[in-house]
């Protein structure tokens, strides 16, 4: 069995923008959810830190992240919201249990 690729992905909003980024991170949920090698794609806010993001993503492999990443949908994402984003923090893992 193939293993797939788990993806955590934090965004951190520059402060006074997290609404803004929390409506635009959400638009990218049911887009994610409709790609090639999408297993899941779950969006978490931090209690903690009403700012901070956390996408939790399967995917069927490193290919189906990268289409992921540069579709038009992404692209456009960036431009629009980049702005409203302090840091983002990509990490890669891979099921061992």
């Amino acid at each position: 069995m193939k293993e797939k690729l788990v993806v955590i992905a934090t965004v951190v909003a520059h402060p006074d923008k997290e609404d803004h980024l929390r409506e635009a991170l959400l638009g990218l949920v049911s887009f994610a959810k409709t790609e090639p090698g999408f297993v899941q794609y779950d969006l978490h806010v931090s209690l903690e830190r009403p700012g901070e993001f956390v996408f939790y993503e399967i995917w069927e492999d490193e290919q189906s992240l990268e289409l992921h990443n540069n579709t038009d949908s992404m692209k456009a994402f960036g431009a629009k919201a980049g702005q409203w984003i302090q840091s983002v923090t990509l990490n890669k893992f891979k099921r061992i249990s």
